[in-house]
């Protein structure tokens, strides 16, 4: 019994798994700028406002931990998108994250260093947006000024100092925005898998269970008629099947009643001489002939034989 239990708990669990729909979660690695992030309010303001999204997990990271946020992003599950936002050195070490996973979806680089030896992109990533300000004496030497080296990346220059960068609302609206957009990819994935999976049960042929009701639905015997009850209105009476037309019922003709046959004697009845003109149909040859007197006593005889008139008669 107790294997019994186990089996039928894992094969609820298998069938569970099969039914849920596929999801894809997102996941946002921060990395932080020198100081980690007493030097960076903005960006933790930021992380936090991110976890309150569905379906997004947020982990945020020292710059020079850039080797957790590595494990942490081979450890995701299969599909999950990712995305990274580094500030400062933090964006510079955002390349080193990529160099050595297998595949980023997004990289938001926020006025990276020049003040650190930088690498260029050997890693695979979707797409790279570098927020950035080209005049180095405002980043304090060049703190924010450094240009990524990739070659899918989009440059987006700002007036913004150094420390001042991380409050920007044109930041955060692409770090938001492009968190939609991954969202927006996963959604499509989704319905994607949905309506495949639709379209393979559609094209199952039925189950035995579909089968054998329908042959035994055909096989059932045609429903019985009771009697018509006494009292009840015809219209009542006559019950039609679904999916049958109502017959006209059968009229049959009533059989004649037998007539009773009267037996009488015969009485005498006044005869005209029209009556004794009897005629002998042979085809369609009539013989006719005329009663003598003499004829006519002998029917009188005949038919009176024990009467006073035959006796008048002779």
């Amino acid at each position: 019994m107790a294997q019994v239990k186990k089996l039928s708990i894992a094969l609820a669990l298998c069938c569970s798994l099969v039914a849920s729909p596929v999801w894809a979660k997102t996941f946002v690695g921060v990395l932080y700028p020198l100081f980690g992030p007493m030097a960076a309010i903005g960006l933790v303001q930021l992380a936090d406002e991110l976890k309150t999204m569905p379906d997004v997990e947020v982990a945020t990271y020292l710059h020079q931990s850039w080797k957790a946020l590595v494990d942490d992003i081979n450890r995701q599950p299969k599909g999950t998108r990712i995305l990274i936002v580094g500030y400062s050195l933090g964006a510079n070490n955002a390349i080193l994250v990529a160099n050595n996973t297998s595949y980023v979806d997004s990289i938001i680089a926020l006025q990276p260093s020049m003040l650190t030896s930088q690498e260029s992109l050997t890693g695979k990533v979707g797409k790279i947006i570098e927020i950035y300000n080209p005049n180095r004496w405002m980043t304090f030497g060049g703190m924010g000024s450094q240009k990524l080296d990739a070659p899918n990346i989009e440059y987006i220059v700002n007036n913004d100092t150094h420390p001042g960068a991380q409050f920007n609302e044109q930041f955060r609206s692409v770090v938001k925005s492009e968190l939609t957009r991954l969202s927006a990819q996963d959604n499509l994935q989704t319905a994607q898998a949905k309506a495949l999976k639709g379209s393979q049960l559609s094209k199952q042929s039925p189950t035995k269970d579909v089968k054998s009701t329908a042959l035994a639905f055909a096989t059932t015997d045609p429903p019985k008629h009771e009697p018509p009850r006494h009292g009840q209105p015809k219209a009542a009476q006559a019950k039609v099947e679904p999916g049958q037309q109502r017959k006209a019922p059968a009229v049959f003709a009533q059989p004649p009643k037998p007539q009773p046959v009267l037996v009488d004697t015969p009485r005498p009845q006044l005869v005209s001489a029209d009556a004794f003109l009897t005629s002998a149909n042979a085809g369609n040859l009539v013989v006719q002939r005329t009663l003598t007197i003499s004829d006519m006593k002998e029917y009188v005889k005949r038919c009176y034989r024990n009467s006073q008139t035959a006796d008048l008669i002779r």
